[in-house]
């Protein structure tokens, strides 16, 4: 969607150029996007490597992957403990590095140097103390992926969950290449599927009161912004890891993931129209809150199921769009009561785990089938009972209300895909990580 050319680069530059259906004597924002159809999606989905960002990014994903690949050996650091220090001393700064270098790179040619001239609201003031915030969870984010991959990785390494040898994908088998390509192909595929799942499931009552309103208090939305979430939604948007426990991947396709997950909300939450993965589709969902959950390039869902903004609406008079307050953007000040109260008790669910499967990496005996079942349930639904139960208690409806003009299907179908994206891969991994490993 939007027309874009080779590698995501609109006539070979990175700023300065907009979508080909923009009407440049428009202000930013005012063309109406074209109309999404999942014919048109279909049409080029193959070659979606070529024509969007997906390309570069899966360039940095092949170049981390060949400097640091996993060390999956018996003496690792990633086969002593599902949760260890020394495996995110060694790959959390890498991590770190990449990622905030990539969001730091947008945030400083744009809001800084200026770069691009089209951004959604003319004349904003540089906020400070609302980047801070940002970086701050951003910075969570990126640690709450290591411990993604350190799970991953002492699966791997445990002989808990199988895996396709690099050797087999770089090394020329036919089966390893069909899964190499597979890979490179369907990783973003399947990312912009489970991102509106998972991301509408985090729209109703009671998550997003007490996990997803955090990203939403970027109303004007900066490329930190774009990571900058509650602990416990980093975990259910790492979820989309899925693939690597449904099929037979190799661990690069792990990492190529973990990189689209980490990378691509940068330029999509930039702020500007005018520039390489920027545009209005995400910055109308932060301004409106109820349109365009999907990404961009399977907006057709969004059209399907009634909530896509093509533009920005007509109470934003063109040439006159103004900045939105954001709610509480900012680490000034104590945080609200039940938002640590929340905090504390999600954390407890998945303390839980940790301590059985840390027990059981130090050499103690697996818990028995029903109480693994148990825990690792716990760690992948007990952060939605949590937040129901919040709601409850604050004295907030039990449910969630379905959408106007949604019937009881279309409910039903939103509440198992998001729990499916959401907390069934959770609980899975954690799982297994309470398994006997493999001889």
């Amino acid at each position: 969607m939007g027309g874009v050319s080779l590698f995501g680069l609109r006539h070979g530059t990175i700023f300065g150029e907009v979508a080909p259906y923009v009407a440049k004597e428009k202000a930013p924002g005012f063309t109406p996007l074209p109309q999404p159809t999942a014919l048109g999606w279909l049409s080029s989905a193959p070659f979606l490597l070529l024509i969007s960002p997906n390309g570069v990014w899966v360039a940095i994903s092949l170049l981390i992957y060949s400097a640091f690949p996993y060390d999956l050996s018996p003496t690792s650091t990633a086969a002593a403990a599902p949760l260890s220090l020394a495996f995110f001393a060694e790959r959390g700064p890498g991590w770190l590095a990449v990622t905030f270098a990539y969001a730091g790179f947008w945030h400083v040619a744009l809001y800084l140097l200026r770069l691009s001239k089209r951004p959604f609201i003319p004349g904003r003031p540089y906020n400070l103390m609302k980047t801070l915030h940002n970086v701050f969870w951003s910075f969570w984010g990126v640690l709450l992926w290591v411990a993604f991959e350190n799970v991953f990785c002492y699966l791997w390494a445990t002989g808990r969950l199988r895996y396709a040898p690099d050797r087999d994908s770089f090394g020329g088998t036919a089966g390893g290449a069909l899964r190499f390509a597979a890979a490179l192909v369907g990783v973003p595929l399947w990312r912009a599927f489970h991102f509106y799942f998972s991301h509408r499931f985090l729209h109703f009552n009671a998550l997003y009161k007490y996990v997803h309103s955090l990203h939403h208090r970027n109303t004007d939305i900066e490329p930190f912004a774009g990571l900058a979430m509650h602990p416990v939604e980093h975990l259910y948007y790492y979820a989309c890891v899925l693939p690597s426990l449904l099929f037979l991947c190799s661990p690069f396709a792990f990492l190529w993931n973990g990189v689209h997950l980490l990378l691509s909300p940068a330029a999509s939450h930039s702020g500007w129209e005018d520039h390489f993965g920027g545009g209005f589709f995400h910055y109308a969902h932060h301004r409106y809150f109820d349109v365009n959950y999907a990404g961009a390039d399977v907006a057709f869902i969004d059209a399907y199921f009634g909530s896509f903004a093509p533009s920005f609406s007509k109470e934003d008079k063109e040439g006159g769009v103004t900045l939105r307050e954001d709610p509480k953007s900012t680490l000034a000040g104590p945080p609200a009561a039940d938002f640590v109260a929340y905090l504390a008790v999600a954390a407890a669910a998945l303390w839980v785990w940790a301590r059985a499967a840390l027990a059981l990496a130090a050499g103690g005996a697996p818990p028995p089938a029903g109480q693994a079942l148990l825990i690792a349930a716990l760690a992948g639904f007990g952060p939605v009972a949590a937040a129901e139960l919040g709601a409850v208690l604050a004295g907030a409806e039990m449910g969630r209300p379905a959408p106007k003009g949604w019937g009881a299907g279309t409910y039903a179908l939103h509440i198992v895909l998001g729990n499916l994206c959401c907390s069934v891969p959770v609980a899975w991994a954690c799982w297994l990580a309470l398994q006997p490993a493999a001889t």
